[in-house]
């Protein structure tokens, strides 16, 4: 039985492409496992995570969904567990996945020190059940080996046994293997896998951003599968807005007022793939038919229109089950990069 534990230098580095970039390169029985869920979303009544959803049906996991994390809030896990109860848990779970399988792939928090103050980081995750790491990175070349300096100097500390690094979102390979390779290996760490942009991944759709907000569907349902490209908010007069080249863009998502029927309207008539209505006020009838006939999402929201736009420039970008093109592109461009054995 082999694990692995995947982490990273900072948030949305690509984990979870990572992780299922391995499974799909690996002819081994894979189960995954996520202690601290940090993209949890509410599914009949259920609190599951975004990436324990998509490991499932991807790999066609029997697990039910309350086995892949043991909690999503730091003060909740902190309340249920002490230091050893936790230990005793994390080696419970693992036993439990690893039943059947022939690995486990575990994957920590936001970044590696996320989750350290109630033992769900990769350190204590790694003591816990005695698996390796690897530190997938991201960013330009300076800053990936500041960040790797600073990581690996606090595993090897810790005692922990770094099986490599994964190098993430890369717009020059020629740069990359030229400088950053020659300098990660001084610091005593393996390149196991060099991963150039694709930009496909950074796509998300409007079903993701209603369930990360909360949102109640109010029309045009037939059209959450939609792709967005584009956020505008339109705070401007429909006239105005309409003179914006961003409002000329493709596959657009509108934040707005559910009071501004002109800008509702005027974004009904364009290539829109949804609208997000805030502070709870719904359109006219005649808007809210002419959303559902076009297909295009209006999605209620009760939190103004600033907090609304925050929340979605903030949201990490993730593959969904529904996003067959990006596992596609996992499978096909990303996972033969990954030379990494279970």
């Amino acid at each position: 039985m082999k694990n692995i534990i995947i982490s990273s230098t900072e948030k949305d580095a690509g984990k979870t492409t990572v992780g299922l970039g391995i499974a799909l390169n690996n002819d081994k029985s894979l189960n995954y496992f996520k202690p601290f869920g940090d993209r949890p979303i509410y599914k009949k009544k259920r609190l599951i995570d975004y990436d324990a959803k998509l490991f499932k049906n991807v790999l066609d996991l029997e697990t039910e969904y309350e086995k892949f994390c043991i909690g999503f809030d730091h003060s909740k896990i902190k309340y249920a567990y002490d230091e050893g109860t936790i230990e005793d848990k994390i080696q419970e779970r693992v036993t439990e996945l690893s039943e059947g399988k022939d690995g486990l792939i575990i994957e920590t928090g936001e970044h590696w020190g996320f989750g350290s103050s109630i033992s769900l980081d990769p350190m204590s995750l790694s003591k816990m059940v005695e698996s390796e790491v690897i530190i997938v990175t991201t960013g330009s070349s300076t800053e990936i080996v500041d960040k790797l300096t600073t990581a690996s100097r606090y595993f090897e500390k810790m005692g922990v046994d770094v099986r490599g690094v994964v190098i993430n979102k890369v717009e020059s390979l020629e740069e990359m293997e030229d400088i950053v390779v020659g300098e990660v290996d001084d610091l005593g760490l393996d390149v196991l896998g060099i991963i150039p942009e694709i930009p496909s991944l950074d796509l998300t759709r409007v079903s993701f951003i209603n369930d990360m907000l909360f949102g109640k569907v109010v029309a045009g349902e037939d059209g959450l599968d939609r792709i967005v490209e584009n956020v505008l908010v339109g705070a401007l007069s429909a006239d105005e807005m309409i003179r914006n080249p961003a409002f000329q863009e493709e596959r657009k998502l509108i934040v707005t007022g559910g009071d501004r029927a002109d800008v509702v309207l005027a974004s009904l008539e364009s290539d829109t793939s949804g609208i997000v209505l805030t502070n709870d006020i719904i359109p006219p009838s005649n808007i809210v038919s002419k959303a559902d006939r076009r297909d295009i999402p209006l999605i209620s929201v009760p939190i103004d229109t600033y907090e609304a736009s925050r929340r979605i420039e903030d949201m990490q970008t993730v593959t969904t089950i529904e996003d067959e093109f990006k596992i596609d592109k996992i499978r096909e461009e990303l996972s033969p990069k990954l030379e990494i054995e279970l």
